[in-house]
C-alpha cells in the first residue's frame, strides 16, 4: 500500500515510492527506492523534502500514515472547494478570432527569444526594448481572450523547453495578474520578468544543464546559480524594472525558506515572486522534459494544493487556481456520455462546465467527428465526469487544441 508520510517519519529500509518533490526544479533525484540509512534522510530534508510516499508492501509501515487513496479524497475536495469561486475572465473575442493573432505573437515570443539567448551565450548586451512590445502584446492577447495564447501553451517540444517555458510562463503570469486584477504597469513588470526568469540558464555548462540523470550535488549547486546569474544580469541591464529583476530573483524561492538563492521565507519574499513560483512549478510539472513525464493539468493542479502552506503560498495557489480553472485549457475529459473531449476554453459562469471539443468515443474505441460543445449552456446534455491522462488513450492533445 502507498502511503504518505512526514521526512520526521521517514526511516531506514523504508521503501520510498515517490520523493513528493517535483516542486523542487532541476532536482533529478531518484524517485525511489530503500532508505540505507540515517544520513540519507538528512540529505532530503536538506533539500527542502516535507513529505514523501513510501510502499508498506516492500517496507516497513507507519501506523498513522495517510494511505494514497485518502491524499486523492483530500486533493480533490481542496481543489473543488479552490474552485468553487468563479473568477471574471470574460474576453472581448471568442478564442477561435484570437488564435490567429495568438500564433503571430508566439512566433514573435520564439524568434526574440532564440536572438536573445544566442546573443547573451556569446557575451552580447541584452537589448530590453524588444520584451517591453512584446509583453505589451501579450498583455493584449490575454486581455482579449487567454484562453488562444493557453492553448498554444500545451503545444510543446521536449528540445525547446528553456525557450517555450519562458514564453508560456509569461502567459500564465499575465492571466494569474488578469484574475487578481493587477494594474497594467505590474503586470507588464511581471511578465517580463517571466520571460527572461531564465535567461542565466545560459551561463550553466550544458554538460549539466541538459544532463539525462540525476545532478549531484555540485551540479545541483551549479544549476541554482542560474537565478544569480539571471538577477545579476537583469539588474546591470538598462531600462529592466525592479519588479521585473525581483521575478526573476525569486521564482526558486519558497515561503518556508527552502528555496533558493537566498532561502527567504514568507514575507521577505514579494507578492510577485510568491506567484511567479506557482506558475514556474505548475508550467514545469506539466511538461514532458528528458527525465519527466509531464502531468495532466488537473493533477498537477492537485499537487500545487498538496505544496501549498509549505512550500507555496495557500491564499495565492486558490487564486491560480480559480484563474485556470479546475479544468484548465488542454486537459482531457471524460465525459458522462463516455465521450472524451479536450477543454479549449474556461466557462465564465461555471468552472465545471467548460467550452470542450469533443474528439473520441471510448465504448466505441475510435475517434468521432470533432464538435465543440459549450457545456454551460441548458441546450448541452452532457457534462465532465472526471479529468483523465491522454496516455491512457494514446491521444495526442496537441493536435486538437488549434
Amino acid at each position: 500500500m502507498i502511503k504518505r508520510i512526514s521526512i520526521d517519519k521517514l526511516r531506514p529500509n523504508m521503501y520510498v515510492s515517490d520523493l513528493n518533490c517535483d516542486w523542487i526544479p532541476h532536482h533529478k533525484l531518484k524517485r525511489e527506492g530503500r532508505i540505507p540509512n540515517d544520513a540519507t534522510i538528512e540529505q532530503l530534508k536538506q533539500r527542502g523534502i516535507k513529505e514523501v510516499y513510501i510502499d508498506t508492501d516492500r517496507g516497513p509501515d507507519e501506523a498513522d500514515a495517510v494511505t494514497l487513496q485518502e491524499v486523492e479524497q483530500q486533493n480533490q475536495a481542496k481543489l473543488n472547494k479552490a474552485g468553487a469561486q468563479n473568477m471574471d475572465r470574460a474576453g472581448s473575442v471568442s478564442v477561435e478570432e484570437e488564435l490567429l493573432k495568438a500564433h503571430k505573437l508566439q512566433n514573435k515570443a520564439k524568434s526574440i527569444m532564440t536572438g536573445v539567448l544566442s546573443d547573451v551565450k556569446f557575451g552580447k548586451p541584452l537589448e530590453a526594448e524588444a520584451f517591453d512590445d512584446l509583453a505589451d502584446g501579450m498583455i493584449d492577447s490575454v486581455v482579449r481572450n487567454h484562453n488562444a495564447l493557453a492553448c498554444l501553451g500545451r503545444i510543446r517540444a521536449k528540445d525547446n523547453y528553456l525557450m517555450e517555458h519562458s514564453i508560456n510562463l509569461a502567459v500564465l503570469m499575465g492571466i494569474f495578474a488578469k484574475s487578481m486584477k493587477i494594474d497594467r504597469d505590474t503586470m507588464h513588470q511581471v511578465m517580463v520578468g517571466a520571460l527572461l526568469h531564465d535567461i542565466g540558464k545560459i551561463m550553466v555548462p550544458d554538460n549539466i544543464l541538459h544532463k539525462p540523470g540525476k545532478l549531484d550535488d555540485d551540479e545541483f549547486a551549479r544549476m541554482k546559480q542560474h537565478v544569480v546569474f539571471s538577477r545579476d544580469l537583469l539588474k546591470n541591464t538598462p531600462g529592466i524594472h525592479p519588479l521585473t529583476v525581483d521575478v526573476a530573483a525569486q521564482h526558486h524561492e519558497r515561503i518556508d525558506g527552502s528555496g533558493y538563492p537566498e532561502g527567504l521565507m514568507g514575507c521577505d519574499i514579494c507578492r510577485e515572486g510568491k506567484m511567479v513560483a506557482i506558475t514556474d512549478v505548475y508550467d514545469a510539472i506539466t511538461a514532458d522534459r528528458c527525465y519527466h513525464k509531464g502531468l495532466p493539468p488537473t493533477v498537477a493542479l492537485k499537487k500545487l494544493l498538496e505544496w501549498s502552506g509549505t512550500h507555496l503560498e495557500e491564499g495565492l495557489v486558490h487564486t491560480f487556481i480559480r484563474s485556470m480553472g479546475i479544468y484548465p485549457v488542454g486537459s482531457l475529459v471524460m465525459m458522462e456520455s463516455g465521450r472524451l473531449a479536450v477543454v479549449i476554453e474556461a466557462s465564465e459562469k461555471d468552472q465545471t462546465r467548460p467550452i470542450v471539443k469533443v474528439i473520441y468515443h471510448t465504448r466505441l474505441k475510435q475517434y468521432i467527428p470533432t464538435e465543440i460543445v459549450d457545456l454551460s449552456k441548458p441546450i448541452s446534455q452532457d457534462s465532465i465526469k472526471s479529468s483523465v491522462d491522454p496516455e491512457k488513450w494514446r491521444i495526442k492533445i496537441a493536435d486538437f487544441l488549434t
